[in-house]
């Protein structure tokens, strides 16, 4: 792959995305997104040498996974 095509990236790693960003909320629990965003920032930190894809490019779909954690944790 490509570090020329942030969108491949993007795909290739969607699973580890979704992991970041469901971690956070299991760790952390039922807060707020600006509660926890500085923590999934340096988290994807440790990631974005091996992927090539800096905070800014996966903000939005860690903090979806994020949200979604919580839609999956209800009855």
């Amino acid at each position: 792959m490509s570090r020329d095509d942030p969108e491949a990236a993007l795909a290739s790693y969607e699973i580890l995305i979704r992991s970041v960003g469901q971690g956070i909320r299991e760790v952390h629990g039922n807060t707020t997104w600006e509660a926890v965003q500085a923590r999934a920032e340096s988290l994807w930190h440790l990631y974005a040498m091996t992927t090539g894809l800096e905070w800014p490019q996966v903000a939005e779909r860690v903090r979806e996974a994020w949200r979604a954690a919580a839609d999956d944790a209800q009855p």
